[in-house]
């Protein structure tokens, strides 16, 4: 079923991942809490959203760049 929320489709499927995601993240953090202490954990917790908001963006712009060097040194 999908239902609408401010003018934004959200599926179920898409509702329950983003769900299990934040329990595992929140899981991860008190884990890493108990294991290394506060800001050990805190920095890998922001360190993993972080990496997971710019790595798509960076590794496209990496990509590109090398596609670019790719297509310049072929066609000497």
């Amino acid at each position: 079923m999908i239902t609408r929320r401010q003018g934004v489709r959200v599926d179920e499927d898409d509702a329950l991942a983003v769900t299990v995601g934040l329990l595992l993240l929140i899981g991860g953090v008190l884990l890493l809490q108990g294991w290394l202490g506060t800001w050990p954990a805190f920095g890998i917790a922001a360190g993993t959203v972080v990496g997971g908001y710019y790595v798509p963006g960076i590794t496209r712009w990496v990509t590109v760049r090398w596609a670019v060097r790719e297509v310049i040194r072929r066609s000497r």
